[in-house]
């Protein structure tokens, strides 16, 4: 009779240990667990303007440049992900009136985190998105020479940096290719702050407006 009250006692115990990890067990929602994104593609700049030890001076033109970023970020539901984005997005300068440029480039390294809502269209491999990220940037501004036309020996040369606030927001259309795995094709707009990098010896400043850049990427996402 002690051995089957014992047993008993064994049994209530374990429905009971049972009952308690059942009442707090979690289990995450379909589509759900993180995932590694990469984009890429060209980046079309808007003409910004240039100030130049302290002054004004006029509009800046760039030529195509070039988009990209990695990315590794959580899927809370397939609705819902976020991540940290490390990216690159930079151009030539094409022309500035007034100004001598010869290979000068404007390279915008960002630092972001992103928020994306996802629209999986029910019974297709075809999901809709758009998002918003926010962060800052580190700014190089490299060149062989920049100076006004008007003063040829009144130059700078060389590389400096700046950071500055970013952003961007983005939209595009993922393909599933496999169950973890899918290409796409987005657009994003990324903004900066104005970057200013000051030169040798002197302290001389040359400033732009901060980067107003659309680009169109090809985008893939493998999830684990």
């Amino acid at each position: 009779m002690k051995i089957r009250s014992d047993w008993g006692v064994v049994a209530g115990i374990f429905c009971l240990v049972t009952a308690v990890q059942a009442q707090y067990y979690y289990a995450a929602p379909a589509g759900a667990g993180p995932y590694f994104r990469a984009d890429l593609g060209p980046s079309f700049f808007q003409d910004g303007r240039v100030s130049y030890g302290g002054t004004i001076g006029d509009p800046v033109r760039y030529d195509v440049g070039l988009a990209g970023d990695l990315a590794l970020g959580y899927a809370f539901n397939p609705n819902f992900s976020a991540d940290f984005e490390l990216g690159y997005n930079g151009a030539e300068i094409d022309s500035t009136s007034g100004f001598i440029s010869h290979h000068s480039h404007l390279h915008n390294v960002p630092f972001l985190v992103n928020g994306t809502v996802s629209f999986p269209i029910p019974r297709s491999n075809v999901t809709p998105y758009f998002g918003a990220g926010v962060g800052f940037a580190a700014t190089d501004f490299d060149t062989d020479y920049f100076g006004p036309s008007a003063t040829p020996g009144d130059f700078v040369s060389g590389s400096e940096s700046d950071v500055v606030p970013a952003g961007q927001v983005f939209a595009g259309v993922r393909f599933r290719l496999a169950p973890n795995a899918s290409l796409g094709v987005g657009y994003k707009f990324f903004v900066t702050g104005d970057p200013t990098f000051t030169y040798p010896p002197d302290d001389f400043e040359v400033g732009f407006r901060g980067a107003r850049a659309h680009s169109i990427l090809l985008t893939a996402e493998v999830r684990f």
